[in-house]
């Protein structure tokens, strides 16, 4: 959208509210329903950001609390990594698994399968994050991790909100402008026959 037509929708916009013999009742809806909904386009920022630190005060929760049950161990490599090929419509995906070994925060040993890194050589050492009875499980989220997500969800809010505001801007002023085009030809055709009858 260019300076000029910018300016002729704002400027439409403000002659449309004001009592104007020209102007039809409709023109004044579609400037109210279109004012409503900028209206909400600029709300949708502050809504944005609201759930986005909702989101990450959930999620930081969330990742206290899975680092407070679960710690780091190095566990040895017992087995060669296996391949695990996962082939899907488009590409493919390759993930290694192998057993591995390590001491429990009791002293006891622990055996399990993991999944390593494809570099991973019988008898080297990976980090595995284990929970309170040393069973493998993911790490928790770091705080990067947490202010991406809720960076996220408040983009995908605003870039939503903003595109929905203005699709339904879309469509009033299609539907505004449907309707006055039909107005216009019912009231061209009594006009016109009156033209015509002189």
């Amino acid at each position: 959208m260019d300076g000029n037509s910018l300016r002729a929708g704002v400027r439409w916009l403000a002659h449309a509210l004001w009592r104007n013999p020209l102007r039809r009742r409709l023109d004044r809806v579609t400037a109210i329903a279109i004012l409503v909904l900028l209206g909400a386009a600029v709300l949708m920022v502050p809504a944005a950001i609201v759930a986005g630190n909702a989101n990450y005060a959930a999620e930081a929760r969330e990742a206290a609390v899975a680092a407070s049950t679960r710690r780091p161990v190095e566990a040895v490599v017992t087995s060669a990594p296996v391949a695990h090929v996962i082939s899907g419509a488009e590409h493919e995906s390759t993930s290694y698994s192998a057993g591995v070994s390590w001491t429990g925060a009791d002293g006891r040993a622990h055996v399990d399968t993991a999944a390593v890194p494809a570099a991973t050589v019988l008898g080297g050492t990976v980090r595995l994050w284990v929970d309170r009875v040393d069973r493998i499980t993911v790490a928790p989220r770091s705080e990067a991790q947490v202010r991406a997500s809720a960076g996220a969800v408040a983009f995908e809010i605003a870039v939503a909100g903003e595109l929905l505001c203005a699709g339904l801007i879309w469509c009033v002023r299609g539907i505004a402008d449907a309707c006055a085009e039909r107005a216009w030809t019912r009231e061209w055709k009594i006009v016109e026959a009156k033209w015509l009858e002189h």
